[in-house]
């Protein structure tokens, strides 16, 4: 009887220490668990770092483009005469004569509007002279749109810009009609001033021959 005894404390102390061996194991997996989840990063940690370094480059890239603008889509040019401010205006390439008009106030009442081309494209260095009504400016035409150069001589006054010139004053040359004229506007603002009078030839509807005869009513100064 006490041998069946013992065998029955043993049975009941065997199940208690089974138990507390499975409470361990089971707290040991899940405490090992816990530690792996703590030291493995999450999967779109890398994705987060991709998009970051993604957005600062883009944002240098986007830096570096606007330190890149052009300078060259800026020209300045010299108003002078009848307007309410006179003065050196530097704006966009693409403007005309009536936008720095406007910049330098609107013109006086005094200004002759029949001797302006307000449609008339602006140049670089370009001086610009608003005559009053019934001004006439000597050793030069009355139009108020063409360059004015101090330092030219009494000779080259007399000559047609072809960089400055307008429609009207370019149909002026012998030979050179209205689509004439006008093809030189249009190389000009394609292409740039004209450097030399032999340019011309680029031009329809130039050749050798017309341009040797326009050397001595032309300039390019």
């Amino acid at each position: 009887m006490q041998l069946f005894k013992v065998i029955e404390k043993i049975k009941v102390h065997w199940r208690l220490v089974s138990g507390v061996l499975v409470v361990l194991s089971l707290g040991t997996i899940f405490f090992i668990k816990q530690e792996s989840d703590k030291r493995t990063p999450p999967l779109v940690q890398p994705l987060d770092l991709m998009t970051s370094s993604a957005n600062v480059t883009a944002t240098k890239q986007a830096k570096a483009k606007a330190k890149e603008k052009p300078k060259t889509d800026l020209i300045t040019v010299d108003l002078k005469g009848a307007v309410h401010h006179p003065a050196i205006y530097t704006l966009s390439k693409d403007k005309r004569v009536d936008d720095v008009i406007k910049l330098a106030g609107g013109l006086l009442d005094q200004a002759d509007t029949n001797a302006i081309n307000l449609a008339q494209k602006l140049a670089d260095e370009m001086v610009i002279y608003v005559a009053s009504v019934g001004e006439v400016i000597p050793n030069h035409p009355a139009t108020a749109r063409e360059e004015v150069t101090q330092s030219a001589s009494p000779k080259d006054t007399d000559k047609v810009n072809l960089n400055t010139a307008d429609l009207a004053l370019l149909q002026k040359l012998s030979g050179v009609g209205m689509k004439k004229a006008q093809d030189i506007i249009d190389y000009r603002e394609q292409n740039g001033n004209f450097k030399t009078i032999e340019e011309l030839v680029n031009v329809s509807g130039f050749g050798t021959k017309s341009i040797d005869k326009l050397k001595e009513s032309v300039t390019v100064d």
